[in-house]
């Protein structure tokens, strides 16, 4: 996911964003369905199921996804990288909210040290908030929202169905919110380079399905608030692998200080996840 604000940006120069959008999800889904089908799994028949699924799937991907790379093409990546580290707050705030769960003091402090961290990693000062850009940023800080909303609500579909049947639903709901989008914006494509195409079939590979499918498969063993937390990995996983990758790259102290705030936040966010494992007994969590 930490590649998706760079690489969006080199595809959509040749690729209109609704176009990418309806590729990323579209392959996703079409790639799970297969994987769905050949392992056999029992499709999803309960009505009440699929409303919940198809809500999931239009705000953790269809609305998501939309707004994120509209807002990227508006705005630049370091704002968008900034912006995404927003998740694990508004997820605090909606598990609140649906008082799914009750984060806790040590949790929260965690949420903000790691937060703080991955601002100061990024750099504060390289953050534009230039008046064009403001629509690019407003419609990031949606597409989070959205996606935390998701977090929330998706875990309770784990108690039914295995990580690959949520996926493949979530994704299949998702493909069709963006439909008509990606159908316009095939109107307004013109030559694409198979460098692009190559670059697309990355972001629905690695950012999409193995991303979303990771998130699911930890949401499962995990509260959205720990899940979420691990958001503000990105930064420093950039930080570390540009390195290897990009002439006149170097990891600074900047980034050493900020990768332990990072890690030191996670550690408060696990150690309060644990405490309160230990604190609730395990006969009051059946039928949650």
């Amino acid at each position: 996911m930490a590649s998706l604000a760079i690489v969006g940006k080199l595809v959509m120069r040749e690729i209109p964003p609704g176009v990418l959008i309806l590729a990323r999800i579209g392959g996703a889904a079409t790639v799970l369905a297969v994987a769905h089908r050949a392992l056999r799994l029992q499709p999803v028949r309960d009505r009440a199921d699929l409303r919940s699924l198809a809500l999931m799937g239009l705000l953790g991907v269809a609305a998501n996804q939309s707004l994120f790379l509209l807002g990227l093409r508006h705005t630049t990546a370091v704002n968008a990288t900034i912006l995404v580290t927003m998740v694990p707050v508004f997820t605090v705030l909606g598990s609140l909210l649906f008082r799914k769960e009750s984060p806790s003091t040590s949790k929260v402090l965690g949420i903000l040290l790691a937060g703080s961290a991955a601002v100061y990693l990024i750099g504060p000062d390289r953050v534009t908030l230039a008046p064009g850009l403001a629509l690019g940023n407003a419609m990031i800080v949606v597409a989070m929202m959205a996606y935390a909303a998701y977090l929330v609500l998706v875990r309770r579909m784990l108690d039914r169905y295995s990580a690959i049947t949520v996926s493949y639903y979530v994704m299949l709901f998702g493909a069709i919110g963006v439909l008509p989008a990606g159908l316009y914006g095939l109107h307004n494509m013109g030559p694409v380079h198979a460098s692009s195409w190559l670059l697309v079939g990355y972001i629905v590979l690695f950012p999409t399905i193995l991303a979303y499918f990771l998130n699911i498969w930890a949401l499962k063993r995990a509260s959205s608030n720990l899940v979420a937390v691990f958001t503000y990995l990105q930064p420093v996983f950039t930080a570390a692998v540009a390195p290897l990758l990009l002439e006149g790259e170097k990891v600074t102290p900047r980034a050493a200080i900020a990768a332990l705030g990072i890690f030191g936040g996670l550690a408060l966010v696990i150690w309060g996840e644990r405490q309160e494992r230990r604190e609730v007994p395990v006969a009051s969590m059946v039928g949650e």
